[in-house]
């Protein structure tokens, strides 16, 4: 098969492969149109880090120790953990973590003060609130890498008190205190909903107007700051609908590195699994990544062409059909068979034309037929006129693509007006770059670097 008649071909097949695709759709396999899904981070969410209980309640007793101001010769009984106890503290707090290793807290507490022996009687009671601030070191030093039971937590915040004092009239007949409230505190987890806790609480307070004993006042000139202590046990429930509380939560590190990797595979799965030229076979499996819609190809992406013409058989097999067989046409034009109408048709349709290499002007050897076929319609309609309209594939620079389209025609027309054929009848048109295929087909840009023409 000559040159001419194989580019003819490409031709003919590419003019008529978007009616061959619409025609032929019930019965030439046309497969899904793939959709590429943006991979979003499902198997590790970003509310993951989150998924943990917030809230928790604390109910603890034990015992105060109070530093000042008492009295003088006034003092209030000092406790011996083991041999002496004395429970007189008791506080219910309630806490909110905002993640795992920060949050607040509200707390209620009450303290007795009561006489020791060779102190005069006295029995007073105080009465407070907090808001604090919470820090969990559990987290925040990662303690779960060795332990899992044990954990600590620290607690800051300012406090307002209400100290018995029948002796003044501040609200009601009680002192009230302003005060700074920090400790720590040790927490033993039974199971996700409960652990006991171990508490060591310091208290300054800032405006006393009564001692602790509740019987002076204090001289306001004088410093009116206090002090005291308490320890005490509790327990700490764990509310909440999820399994763990943020005092215990953490992510395996491990496992979490899994999940990335996990991620990755998936998103690398998606990107193989590409099919760019839409014929079923995912680019990483496809050998032709441009192949023409609508043609059937085997497992590797490649068109069936049988005959090693360079046309799929498919698409070959359905214009011979439609419109006769290509080798008879192509001999028909070399043998003048056609009339003069057909052979206007034929140039008009740009089914003839002169091809070029890339980059290059000069005439391939094959289609200088195309140009004996222009040649013999002149020669034989002395009135006719005719177009001669340079293309190139739309690669490279729009001004060089014009520049080099004009060059092809202007080689083709010095070839016509050689052979005999005047000027006049002959105008030279420049169209640059042909954008009607596809980019990424080789197939499709040798085809659109040519010379066609138009008769009248």
């Amino acid at each position: 098969m000559s040159i001419f008649k194989k580019y003819f071909i490409f031709f003919f097949v590419l003019v008529f492969t978007k009616n061959i695709a619409q025609e032929k759709k019930d019965s030439v396999y046309i497969p899904n149109k793939v959709v590429n899904k943006v991979v979003s981070d499902t198997v590790h969410p970003k509310d993951r880090e989150k998924n943990y209980n917030r809230w928790s309640v604390n109910l603890n007793g034990g015992t105060n120790i109070g530093i000042r101001p008492f009295t003088d010769g006034y003092y209030a009984t000092t406790p011996n953990y083991f041999t002496k106890p004395e429970f007189n503290h008791f506080d219910l707090n309630v806490r909110r973590m905002f993640n795992t290793k920060f949050g607040v807290m509200l707390d209620f507490g009450y303290d007795n003060f009561t006489s020791d022996s060779g102190s005069p009687d006295f029995s007073n009671n105080m009465y407070r609130t907090s808001f604090q601030g919470l820090l969990n070191m559990h987290r925040i030093m990662n303690w779960e890498e060795f332990t899992e039971t044990f954990g600590l937590q620290f607690h800051l915040g300012p406090g307002f008190s209400f100290l018995e004092a029948p002796g003044t009239s501040s609200f009601n007949h009680y002192d009230n205190i302003f005060s700074i409230i920090g400790g720590a505190t040790l927490l033993i987890k039974v199971s996700d909903r409960l652990a006991f806790n171990l508490d060591y609480t310091m208290i300054s307070n800032l405006s006393h107007h009564v001692a602790l004993d509740g019987q002076s006042s204090i001289d306001p000139s004088e410093s009116r700051t206090g002090s005291m202590y308490t320890t005490s046990l509790g327990l700490t429930l764990y509310l909440g609908k999820k399994e763990r509380h943020a005092d215990w939560y953490w992510e395996n590190l491990n496992v979490k590195d899994e999940y990335k990797n996990l991620l990755a595979r998936v998103e690398e799965l998606e990107t193989m699994m590409n099919d760019t030229d839409r014929d079923g076979v995912p680019d990483h499996l496809d050998v032709e990544n441009n192949t023409i819609g609508g043609v059937v190809v085997d497992t590797k992406g490649r068109a069936v062409d049988l005959n090693n013409n360079g046309v799929p058989d498919e698409l070959e097999s359905y214009v011979n059909n439609k419109y006769g067989d290509i080798e008879t046409i192509i001999n028909n034009m070399a043998s003048g068979e056609y009339s003069t109408a057909q052979m206007k048709n034929m140039i008009n349709g740009q089914y003839v034309n002169v091809f070029f290499d890339f980059d290059e002007t000069r005439i391939t050897t094959g289609t200088i037929s195309a140009i004996n076929f222009l040649i013999k319609y002149m020669i034989a309609n002395p009135s006719a006129n005719a177009e001669i309209i340079g293309y190139a594939d739309e690669l490279g620079d729009v001004n060089y693509n014009i520049a080099l389209s004009r060059k092809r025609a202007q080689r083709v027309l010095e070839m016509v007006v050689r052979s005999g054929i005047d000027a006049s009848r002959l105008k030279l048109v420049v169209k640059g770059s042909d954008k009607s295929v596809p980019k990424n087909s080789k197939l499709a840009r040798q085809l659109v670097r040519r010379v066609a023409f138009k008769v009248d």
